[in-house]
């Protein structure tokens, strides 16, 4: 059977699975996002119990797995590193975790998205700016699958953004060119270029969450994430 050994990856999500199983939802540089089954892994065995240690989510792991099929049999397991999220930060944590089961295709290697996690995780763990950091992360989620925002030039005339004209998303063709007498959601040429130039400050921070709103909006389709339902009202998430 195909073996991997000791690869680095993070425990997003883990659930139970028959009578004292879990299935163990991972995500690596190499293989992408998988899941793999941990057979014992609730049962009230001491062999476990690091295991149980190891496998929480944000948890960074060092793992080892088989199996030819979609679901992967866990062999070992050892801890890495571990982000500790709390707070407002830990809501965060558990939406961005959610944005990549929904979005990332299974077994389909991600080095790039990889190195984007870790560096949003490590920011949340700081809590440092959190609302910008989700921002950056989801804009840099959409570029590495292909749906990336030009906030420098409108795709479909290919002219460079005027900070004085406005401009509407639109789902095929991004960023286009309001016409006057447009009616809907339209976004400053200036606080545009702004973004384009990595600035969050000002009005810039709340223009991005809506246009990442939008953007993932259409790649999410209509099912709610979970961790919006579960977390916005009580915690007032910054998304």
């Amino acid at each position: 059977m195909n073996r991997v050994d000791g690869e680095a990856c993070f425990v997003l999500h883990t659930r139970p699975y028959r009578d004292t199983s879990a299935l163990i939802d991972l995500f690596s540089p190499n293989y992408g996002r998988f899941t793999c089954v941990a057979k014992g892994l609730r049962g009230a065995g001491k062999s476990r119990q690091s295991w149980r240690a190891a496998l929480q989510a944000f948890n960074l792991v060092s793992a080892s797995w088989q199996g030819r099929g979609e679901l992967k049999s866990l062999l070992d397991v050892q801890h890495q590193m571990n982000y500790s999220l709390a707070g407002r930060a830990l809501f965060c944590g558990l939406y961005v975790n959610e944005l990549l089961e929904r979005l990332l295709h299974q077994h389909e290697p991600q080095p790039d998205i990889f190195v984007l996690y870790t560096r949003c995780l490590t920011n949340l763990a700081a809590n440092a700016q959190l609302e910008e950091n989700l921002r950056r992360f989801e804009f840099g989620l959409l570029e590495q699958l292909g749906y990336g925002l030009n906030f420098s030039y409108c795709n479909r005339s290919g002219l460079a953004i005027n900070p004085a004209h406005y401009y509407f998303f639109h789902a095929d063709d991004g960023l286009v060119l309001a016409d006057e007498g447009f009616v809907g959601q339209c976004f400053s040429g200036k606080v545009l270029l702004q973004l384009a130039n990595g600035d969050f400050s000002e009005g810039a921070l709340f223009v991005a969450k809506q246009l990442s709103r939008l953007a993932l909006g259409g790649l999410l389709g209509n099912k709610p994430l979970r961790s919006r339902a579960l977390f916005a009202p009580s915690a007032q998430i910054p998304r």
